[in-house]
């Protein structure tokens, strides 16, 4: 009986220390390695395999952070009930013998890091993980956050739960791109709220939801590009909001506030998925081609004009398909021929619109207005099939992923380098080269010399879009040839009877292009014949080829409410001229920007159309 009791009393303690099993030492004195050892046995976890990246994860966790700074073991996160992993533990101990197998979703990472620890790393130096979720309703334009409702008990969306830090260079990369950025187009609404239940190729509601959200992206991609729904994180009740119908002139109404105050970024699970939903595989996400509708219903206008059920399919780009949906814009220039043949009174009428960052409406020659009677296929251009069959040895990855991510810092999003004054430095992608060679060579300078350039044009265009001889108005203090009216549409017709089409293509093209800063590179000659033929049209309502004259004789309208001229650098921001009062002192400055348009539309003066 002795015996039994000494055995037993030996026994016990060694099951208790078994892998994982409660040995952690809370004094220190105990590395959270030599902690883990026997979780890393061979009869234990030595070979079993990440479900995400498919390593072997001691492996993994040897090399995370949570080892090599003393951080945490394998108890600490997976939380080993006594005894772990034997049954004798079910009734010798009272233990249930079990572990947590996904920590993550359990709120385990929470023991460590979050709000509550002011001095965890995440919350010292990347506060963007924790958004605001407890601020006022009147408040609308609080930021996103990395750990939106959704996302909370899901760190693993993101990180490598066996080594979170395994991917850091590439974390942070990404937090300064527009897709990890809080601000900018995260604040302005909250996007969740923006969705449709109705049909994507019927509805005029809004759907920012698919683009303006990590959830509401996936949910669109995942359906076939057909939901479109707003949501809210765990718990919280769904909000939709939607465009009200409001009396001529009325402004809609503020949208109603979502009890859950979070929102999201486009993170690494937009475009990561090994198809078993984990994204930190950082395998690709298989989208199919797009298929967008691009819909429209003109407002307080007689006949109402309503455009959907128009799908436009892009082409298969693989691994850039996950671009496409968000880079394709909201509206295309096609949409106005539409409107004329649904009867459109250009007189009385709001306008289909681009949106931002329509960067693959460009390159596949889908986004602009096309003039009536021009030509806008370059007679040679590779762009659209960059990454696609292996061309000229750029791989199977699509235009998108080949161009932006083929460089040191592939998060970052950018296939060039600029100074801090913004100018570029260098070309960081590898792609350029494979195409760009001998008299084709790209190099900074000539980049520069193209966005500054395109800058000057749209500039110039903008200029062109309004006439300084028009009488002072409150609806139109910048004396706009589009004359904004009462009821909040627009007449198109007014600066020329009959041509409000044109008009309204000239204005879409100004949008459009100005919306995406690349747009110089994206599809070079394409551009620069949108932006000629736009200037041509608004300088006479005639397309005559008189865009040199039209730059060169250009004026600025003097803003009737400020007494003010100034004109904006459109790509990079700031002013070319400040606000001032009209006068010679920005005489040289104006030459410049002309020069600069000219030379980027017609190669110099003298030189024709693009």
């Amino acid at each position: 009986m002795l015996l039994r009791n000494i055995v037993f009393t030996i026994f016990i303690p060694l099951l208790l220390a078994a892998c994982g099993g409660s040995n952690t030492d809370t004094s220190g004195s105990v590395s959270k390695l030599a902690q883990s050892q026997k979780c890393m046995d061979t009869s234990c976890h030595a070979g079993s395999v990440s479900p995400g990246t498919g390593k072997l994860i001691v492996q993994e966790w040897l090399a995370s952070s949570h080892n090599t700074a003393n951080a945490a073991g394998c108890a600490d996160c997976h939380e080993p009930h006594p005894g772990h992993p034997s049954s004798c533990s079910k009734c010798h101990g009272g233990g249930s013998g079990v572990a947590l197998l996904n920590p993550d979703a359990s709120g385990k990472c929470g023991k460590c890091h979050g709000l509550a620890f002011p001095n965890d790393l995440m919350v010292r130096l990347a506060p963007q993980h924790f958004g605001n979720m407890t601020t006022s309703f009147s408040d609308s334009k609080y930021r996103a956050s990395y750990v939106s409702s959704n996302y909370v008990g899901n760190c693993r969306k993101c990180h490598n739960p066996h080594n979170p830090t395994a991917a850091i260079n590439v974390n942070r990369d990404w937090a300064d791109s527009g897709h990890g950025n809080v601000t900018k187009a995260r604040a302005n609404y909250d996007f969740k709220t923006r969705g449709t239940y109705e049909p994507a190729s019927t509805t005029f509601q809004y759907y920012c939801v698919r683009c303006h959200t990590s959830t509401g992206y996936i949910n669109f991609v995942t359906s076939g590009f057909k939901v479109q729904k707003p949501f809210a994180g765990p718990g919280y009740q769904v909000v939709q909001n939607y465009p009200q119908k409001v009396a001529p002139g009325a402004a809609q109404p503020a949208d109603a506030p979502s009890p859950d105050k979070s929102k999201e970024v486009t993170g690494c699970d937009v475009c990561h998925d090994n198809g078993n939903g984990r994204a930190y595989s950082w395998v690709a996400r298989t989208v199919a081609p797009a298929v967008i509708y691009y819909n429209f219903s003109s407002a307080n206008s007689s006949p109402t004009v309503k455009l959907n059920n128009k799908a436009t399919t892009y082409p298969d780009v693989t691994e850039s398909n996950i671009c496409v949906p968000c880079h394709s814009g909201r509206g295309i220039g096609s949409m106005i021929y539409d409107a004329v043949a649904a009867g459109m009174d250009f007189s009385n009428t709001n306008t289909p619109g681009a949106h931002d960052r329509a960067a693959a409406a460009l390159v596949f020659r889908t986004g602009g207005y096309e003039f009536p009677g021009r030509n806008y296929v370059p007679d040679y251009f590779l762009h659209r099939f960059i990454g696609v069959a292996n061309e000229h040895g750029t791989g199977n990855r699509g235009p998108c992923v080949t161009c932006h991510m083929n460089n040191d810092a592939t998060h970052t999003f950018l296939p060039v380098q600029e100074d801090s004054e913004g100018i570029i430095s260098a070309i960081t992608s590898k792609t350029c080269a494979h195409c760009h060679i001998g008299v084709h060579e790209l190099s900074p300078a000539f980049l520069q010399s193209e966005k500054d350039g395109y800058a000057a044009a749209i500039a110039m265009l903008n200029v062109l879009k309004t006439d300084p001889t028009l009488p002072a108005s409150t609806l139109n203090p910048s004396r706009s040839k589009v004359r904004p009216l009462a009821n909040k549409n627009s007449d198109y017709n007014a600066a020329f009877p009959g041509g409000g089409a044109n008009t309204m293509g000239a204005f879409f093209n100004s949008s459009l292009l100005q919306n995406d800063p690349g747009a110089f590179a994206h599809n070079r000659i394409y551009t620069k014949r949108l932006i000629y033929d736009s200037i041509d049209w608004l300088n006479n309502g005639i397309l005559d080829n008189d865009v040199e004259s039209a730059i060169n004789n250009a004026t600025l309208a003097v803003n009737s409410g400020t007494g003010n001229v100034s004109l904006s650098n459109p790509i990079v921001g700031g002013y070319y001229i400040a606000a001032q009062l009209p006068g010679t002192a920005y005489a040289d400055d104006f030459a410049k920007v002309k020069a600069d348009a000219i030379k980027y539309l017609l190669g110099g003066p003298g030189g024709a159309r693009p």
